[in-house]
């Protein structure tokens, strides 16, 4: 459907709606504007968004004949003439009657949904798995991802009680649209649950997402509930070291190597066809030592989004899960799985 690749624009009594649809993703935003006759059409998105980007920061007027389908966007010196599709054949974004369910305030929405929807499956044939968990119970959300070999669980506590307890599974992708327009956003944001669709209401933009239907595993039985060896180190310093080890772990899995002893933890790579890479990073051990290997790729995913200075690794086995969690801050939990390597 071609069409789904274009936006629509419709005049209302506020301004011009803006619309776009996969029929999956709905979103619709409006903008204030001076209708000196209303009407409405489809213009190609990628085209429409380079062209606004470079307009200058001055009045732009939208023309359209009557009952055709060319609009011209003068701004300034600058005309174009775009080619649209009759706005009769855009797709209906459903507005289902949903029934609000939770109030959470952008910014900690936004936050929640960054340090969690990176670890979602990319493997269509457990669709599951390819969406973010999200889930209320009274005055507490939870949202959740795993790919089978990592999971990223944040908690929060809502600043009313849930007008209703829930537990879907939402598309990873409408997640990151979510986050990407709430970016900048302050005030609260409201999630709304219909019987197949779930509505976030920001403050001048609406998202309509379908919902994945499934049973999401059961998280809460993979996460370690006590260690053999925890580390406390910086953050900022074990995400350069790491990344410095996987520049020769690329051709070997990507897999990086973890020993700590005393005040120091050494990282490792070793790929015979390109070559070795050792770095030593301080840290604060307790507990007995393990040597443990994991995919550099899961981790430097963690710890670019942690919001501390400092973490926790807490390493059960070098065969078993560890677990990844910010100092002081106890509402945030990643668990990755060890990658089996031989000498």
């Amino acid at each position: 459907m071609p069409i789904l690749s274009n936006i629509l624009l419709q005049s209302t009594k506020d301004g011009i709606k803006l619309a776009a649809t996969d029929l999956e993703l709905g979103i619709q935003t409006i903008v204030p504007a001076s209708v000196k006759k209303g009407g409405a059409l489809t213009l190609p998105a990628r085209l429409l968004s380079e062209i606004v980007s470079n307009l200058s920061a001055a009045t732009v007027e939208f023309r359209v004949e009557e009952g055709g389908t060319q609009a011209e966007i003068r701004c300034e010196e600058a005309v174009f003439e775009i080619l649209g599709l009759p706005a009769t054949d855009f797709p209906f974004i459903p507005e289902p009657d949903a029934t609000i369910v939770a109030t959470l305030e952008a910014g900690l929405l936004r936050g929640m949904v960054r340090q969690t929807a990176f670890a979602v499956s990319a493997d269509e044939t457990r669709p599951f798995l390819t969406g973010v968990f999200f889930t209320t119970e009274e005055t507490t959300v939870r949202l959740v991802a795993t790919d089978g070999g990592r999971l990223a669980l944040r908690t929060a506590a809502l600043g009313q009680q849930a007008k209703q307890k829930f537990a879907v599974i939402v598309p990873a992708k409408t997640m990151h649209e979510l986050a990407r327009a709430l970016s900048g956003v302050s005030g609260d944001v409201t999630v709304a649950l219909a019987e197949n669709h779930l509505v976030f209401s920001l403050p001048d933009v609406r998202l309509v997402s379908r919902l994945i239907a499934g049973q999401f595993p059961n998280y809460q039985q993979v996460i370690p509930q006590g260690y053999k060896q925890k580390l406390r180190l910086q953050t900022e310093r074990f995400l350069r070291a790491v990344r410095r080890v996987a520049i020769t772990a690329r051709d070997s899995a990507n897999v990086v190597r973890l020993s700590a002893t005393g005040a120091e933890l050494t990282i490792t790579s070793n790929t015979p066809e390109v070559g070795k890479t050792v770095e030593k990073v301080s840290v604060q051990a307790e507990g007995e030592a393990i040597e443990v290997a994991f995919n550099a790729r899961y981790l430097m995913e963690c710890l670019t989004i942690l919001e501390t200075d400092e973490l926790t690794f807490e390493l059960t086995g070098p065969l078993s899960p560890g677990a990844i969690r910010p100092v002081d801050q106890q509402d945030y939990v990643y668990v990755l799985a060890p990658v089996r390597v031989y000498a």
